[in-house]
């Protein structure tokens, strides 16, 4: 199992951005749980995990002060991840009209082992309108016994009455103080060896997601060396390159890369400066293919390919 599954946060308190953690202690509190929420913000932010632990809040046994026991077998069936009445949809597979008609059909009938059905519906956003409008008339009037949490990277993609019918709780990239937050649990409970600079380049290269930091952590443990990789020297190389659109330079640099995810960010940031300090608007399609190419990695068979292609597009592009 990797560092960032078995490590996942399993209560709220141990959800590292302070402002999300507040908004949902604050909502329990009230005692008055909405029936539709949208967990909103970039990946790797914790979404998910937010979301199993309220599912763990609402079906809790053991529950008298409104946290998960994280004990009995309703808590443990959805950290295992096979509750039956806990269902994890991804609304890119799952985004058409005939998949949210189903939904609309089943949510009628009563949970089998929980006190409540609680559906997780992750990238929203990708359903398509017809299916959203579906989604909207359940949201409307959920039975008494139904939950959603939506969860998007992509808000604005959302038609508006889904989001006036949800309750909002808004992620936000995660800051340097919150990454260490996180890592430093795993770090002491693993028993890691490692030094303050050594940590804070690994929060760094994390670009604000705890996901990522823990991968970077993860890699950092199975080899050392990879902090010494110089993607920032590659990545002004090869900014040089596509500027020029030299793609057999360009493949080069990529292709000799040891770590394809951070030479990406390295380079929209660069190319992000760009942008802003010249407001050149030629380099604003390349920024564009480069950002779906990250969106398709994780589909990607290999992980340098998407970035292959973007800078192949970008050079045969007007």
């Amino acid at each position: 199992m990797t560092l960032y599954l078995k490590y996942r946060p399993q209560t709220i308190d141990e959800i590292d951005i302070a402002s999300v953690r507040e908004s949902l202690t604050n909502i329990i509190k009230s005692g008055n749980i909405p029936h539709a929420f949208l967990f909103s913000g970039p990946k790797g932010t914790g979404k998910t995990s937010l979301a199993r632990i309220l599912a763990k809040t609402i079906n809790c046994t053991s529950n008298k002060a409104m946290k998960p026991c994280n004990n009995c077998s309703s808590c443990l069936s959805i950290t295992n991840g096979n509750n039956i009445d806990v269902i994890e949809m991804d609304a890119a597979s799952n985004r058409g009209i005939d998949d949210i008609r189903v939904l609309r059909d089943v949510v009628k009938l009563s949970p089998a082992n929980s006190k409540a059905k609680i559906y997780i519906i992750d990238e929203c956003h990708m359903l398509t309108t017809e299916a959203s409008n579906a989604l909207l008339k359940t949201l409307e009037e959920p039975p008494n016994h139904v939950y959603f949490i939506l969860a998007t990277t992509n808000p604005e993609k959302l038609i508006g009455t889904i989001k006036s019918r949800t309750t909002l709780i808004q992620f936000t990239k995660a800051t340097s103080e919150e990454i260490m937050r996180s890592l430093q649990r795993i770090i002491d409970k693993e028993e890691i060896l490692i030094n303050n600079e050594e940590l804070k380049q690994i929060i760094k290269l994390a670009k604000g997601s705890f996901r990522d930091a823990v991968k970077n952590l993860e890699q950092y443990v199975s080899d050392k060396s990879f902090l010494n990789n110089d993607t920032e020297a590659d990545s002004s190389e090869l900014v040089l390159s596509v500027i020029k659109k030299d793609i057999n330079k360009s493949l080069e640099i990529v292709k000799k890369s040891t770590n394809i995810d951070n030479l990406t960010n390295e380079l929209l940031d660069k190319l992000h400066q760009i942008l802003v300090e010249t407001q050149n608007q030629e380099i604003i399609p390349l920024i564009e293919f480069i950002l779906t190419s990250k969106e398709m990695v994780k589909y990607s068979p290999i992980e340098e390919l998407p970035l292959e292609l973007a800078l192949i597009k970008w050079v045969n592009s007007k």
